[in-house]
């Protein structure tokens, strides 16, 4: 591990197993980092560290957050009705993110971080300071959650009225740094590899099947039963969408997206001839249901690459792939989101225009004879 990071120690146990520590003064005991390195959560872990080895905690504590701070206003947006109607997910990732922010922006020239900075005087090349800074550790989609997370935040100051009447979102319309395609979809030669080393009637040939013929996201994958079967079709709420951290109640959030489609007669066929439990489709080795998303993707990931498939095909793709095969044979951008549980067409629109410069493109070749 390279990192110009100050106070980090690291050493391999007898284990084999890199322990990364961080210790800022010979006084203070060393603490462990347990996230894995370079994530997000392995520098809210570093910069914790760093506050309470340096006693910065307990300041914190006793000081006052000063109502024109970039930290008041995280504070408030944190406890708005506005913030925790966003979904169970989105929460605590944008929370996180935010954090982040606030605690970076010490420098030679500047020795407050921003959040506590005046951000009625933060402008558009200040926000664009904090995006590069994240898109310098090769993150760009990260970079551009950022510049949304400060616009939504600076957005709903100006909305309640709690800023002077000339400030200005600094945020908005900063154009997004180019992301990349993201996680891979799987060819047709991977598909077919995986199937001929899961046949039909295992668990993992379902866990596939049922990705694949209902575009469903890992964390309603693994939640789908018989209890969702309703008249040939398949119905559920999508987690994503839901205002609960429960995912049974999540069934009953109403706000939440529905996603009503009949079942695939391959879908059919796989579900008939694995032993799926009474509560979910896809369960463990106990028969019994995952505990969670990562649990499931973790296993599914294990299976895929079991069967030979480079590491590049995750579960994910396979969502993917519904979304291609529906586009290529048609689908509209409406009709791709009421499939997938989008509430953007502009997510739909990105499938719709591949698949038709790929039709076009292969309609207007055979012209040249």
């Amino acid at each position: 591990m390279k990192t110009k990071l100050k106070y980090i120690h690291q050493f391999t146990n007898r284990l084999g197993r890199t322990c990364i520590y961080v210790r800022r003064h010979q006084s203070k005991k060393a603490i462990e980092i347990k996230a894995p390195f370079g994530t997000e959560e392995f520098y809210d872990e570093y910069w914790k560290a760093i506050r309470v080895q340096g006693g910065e905690d307990k300041l914190q504590k006793k000081a006052t957050i000063k109502s024109n701070s970039l930290n008041w206003l995280y504070e408030k947006y944190m406890a708005s009705p506005e913030f925790l109607e966003l979904g169970v997910n989105t929460q605590p990732q944008k929370r996180r993110r935010l954090k982040a922010v606030m605690l970076e922006g010490i420098s030679k020239e500047n020795k407050r971080p921003y959040g506590d900075r005046d951000y009625t005087q933060m402008k558009r090349k200040h926000v664009l300071e904090i995006r590069n800074n994240k898109a310098k550790e090769g993150s760009p989609a990260a970079a551009n959650n950022r510049c949304k997370d400060l616009s939504s935040m600076f957005a709903w100051v100006i909305q309640q009225e709690l800023c002077p009447d000339w400030f200005v979102n600094p945020a908005h319309d900063i154009a997004k740094l180019r992301e990349g395609p993201g996680h891979h979809t799987w060819t047709i030669q991977e598909q077919r590899r995986f199937e001929q080393f899961w046949a039909i009637g295992t668990m993992p040939r379902l866990a596939y099947e049922l990705i694949q013929y209902t575009g469903a996201r890992v964390s309603d994958a693994f939640r789908l039963g018989k209890k969702n079967e309703k008249e040939g079709q398949l119905r559920w709420h999508t987690f994503k969408s839901a205002k609960t951290k429960d995912g049974v109640d999540a069934e009953r959030d109403e706000k939440a997206v529905e996603v009503d489609i009949p079942i695939h007669p391959k879908l059919r066929q796989a579900i008939d001839a694995a032993p799926s439990g009474n509560l979910v489709y896809v369960a463990t080795s106990n028969n019994r249901p995952f505990k969670s998303e990562k649990g499931f993707s973790n296993w599914l990931k294990a299976r895929i690459l079991e069967a030979g498939l480079p590491d590049h095909c995750v579960p994910h793709g396979l969502r993917k792939v519904a979304a291609t095969n529906l586009a290529e044979l048609g689908a509209s951008e409406f009709q791709l989101m009421s499939v997938m549980g989008w509430t953007n067409p502009a997510q739909a629109r990105k499938y719709t225009e591949k698949a038709k410069r790929k039709t076009m493109g292969s309609a207007v070749i055979v012209k040249l004879n």
